[in-house]
């Protein structure tokens, strides 16, 4: 196109053949009438986490996150890693304590966020894929021979020597992005500073020091200012128990000044037994057992007279329910009308989201209820056009089919048998040319179909991404793996 002419005012969008999708022209000075206003109240949702076929993917195509186009171009169908170490990098990161698994995601734990945050900021080379990118950009330079491997080379060292010289003198505090002080201390009313591990008091004469992670879970500023003001805040998401399980906890500033958890009556010793001051707190509502105050006490709603040495009421409902808070409104509105709003993200044990009512039931406790589908309308199945038929005249055939005698012939996905095409009973045999991402060559489907075994074969790669090697065998007129036999260890003779 030599003049884009009436595309350059309203674009190639404009040349559609949908007339009704495209935007009217308007005059200067031309009025319109505003027909409807709609408002659509949406929620926004977080980008959906890595599990670990996404992250292989995103591994495989990461020169796409490069900006430069000859980087991006360098590291087309290379990616970070390869077929062979990507899995094994996500076991060593898992290994490390930086990636945990919940269900099927990948999480990052503190220690990963911490990391890169520092990285990013001391060392952001080796947090972009963009070092890969130029390494790849200069290895070809090399194979067009306008760059020596000796350069190359040199340049690698001053890079290692530089990073390790980073390293030598490396004091995490410097690279924190914010260092300055802000807030005042509990303790002695010195400005607090934010330090890579910790919220520590400026004065050396103090001790206060809160750390940033507490049960696996990192700590910001804003939580950080909010224990401090309140003394209390939670409940908070994203603690983990020694074993691994995921809680909620709220977090609460003791008398000494240190950080404790606060799981309410139940969650201390003889809890329920000890008597809770309730007068400086409104209550959310009236019991639906014994018509008593219901109040927040650490993770739980609770009844006051289900506290207490005397307690004669056992009412109690938990501030986050299946990892979803409950908020202090919704308690409002359990309590006067016993049904809470429709309620997202409650995980279920499996880990799948779920949404619906929480409700009071026959005998006044907390349950759900869920949203009333209504049943889908049947649709009419339309008939399935046969597939078109395939014509081996002329081809020549690799063997015989072991299922039904008959001839098998190669097409451009699979080997099958020419008696598939037949109209009643069609053979089901078929040998994809590529299993595991491996491409099975005419040789080898010859020789599976002649002596019911391949070679080894290698290059087959697993639904982890893991490479392995394996024969094809038929056995009882289906298709699978054999392993080959591992050697066994020499034992020392002593």
């Amino acid at each position: 196109m030599v003049a884009p002419g009436w595309l350059e005012v309203y674009g190639r969008e404009a040349a559609g053949d949908k007339a009704e999708e495209n935007l009217p022209s308007v005059q200067q000075g031309e009025h319109v009438e505003t027909v409807r206003v709609e408002i659509n109240t949406e929620q926004t949702r977080p980008p959906v986490r890595y599990n670990e076929g996404t992250i292989l993917g995103a591994m495989e195509s990461a020169g796409k996150l490069v900006d430069d186009e000859e980087l991006r171009d360098a590291m087309k169908e290379k990616g970070l890693g390869t077929p062979a170490t990507r899995a094994s990098i996500i076991e060593t990161l898992i290994s490390a304590h930086y990636l945990t698994r919940h269900g099927k995601e990948l999480q990052p734990t503190a220690k990963a966020i911490q990391t890169i945050m520092l990285l990013k900021n001391a060392v952001p080379e080796l947090t972009s894929p963009e070092l890969t990118g130029e390494w790849e950009f200069r290895l070809r330079e090399i194979e067009h021979r306008k760059l020596t491997r000796d350069a190359f080379m040199r340049d690698i060292r001053d890079l290692t020597k530089d990073i390790v010289g980073k390293a030598k003198h490396f004091h995490p505090d410097e690279h924190m992005p914010d260092t300055e002080p802000f807030g005042r201390c509990p303790k002695c009313t010195s400005p607090i500073v934010e330090r890579f591990k910790s919220f520590t008091c400026t004065n050396e004469d103090c001790d206060f020091t809160i750390w940033k992670t507490i049960a696996g879970r990192l700590l910001s500023r804003e939580e950080f200012e909010t224990l401090v003001r309140d003394k209390q805040i939670g409940p908070l998401g994203g603690f983990r128990s020694r074993k691994g399980k995921r809680f909620h906890a709220a977090l609460k500033l003791s008398d000494d000044f240190k950080t404790e958890f606060d799981f309410g009556p139940n969650g201390q010793e003889n809890g329920a037994a000890q008597a809770v001051d309730f007068s400086q707190q409104e209550p959310l509502g009236t019991c639906p057992k014994c018509g008593g105050r219901v109040f927040e006490s650490g993770m739980t709603y609770i009844c006051e007279n289900s506290v207490g040495p005397n307690k004669t009421c056992d009412f109690r409902s938990g501030k986050v329910i299946l990892q979803r808070p409950i908020e202090r409104e919704q308690m409002n509105k359990l309590l006067a009308s016993g049904k809470t709003d429709l309620l997202e993200r409650f995980i279920s044990r499996k880990g799948r989201p779920f949404k619906a009512f929480l409700v009071l039931n026959d005998k006044k406790d907390v349950g759900f209820e869920f949203e009333k589908r209504e049943p889908k309308a049947k649709r009419e199945r339309k008939p399935k056009e046969p597939a078109a038929k395939i014509d081996f005249t002329g081809k020549e055939p690799l063997g015989e089919c072991p299922i039904s005698g008959g001839k098998i012939f190669e097409t451009e996905t699979s080997y099958v048998c020419e008696d598939s095409q037949a109209d009643r009973k069609p053979c089901k045999f078929k040998l994809s040319k590529t299993i595991l991402g491996r491409e099975i060559p005419k040789e080898q489907a010859q020789k599976l179909l002649t002596t019911g075994k391949t070679d080894l074969l290698e290059g087959f790669i697993s639904k982890r991404g893991r490479p392995f090697s394996a024969y094809l065998k038929l056995e009882d007129e289906k298709i699978g793996f054999e392993f080959p036999e591992k050697p066994a260890h020499a034992t020392e003779s002593k």
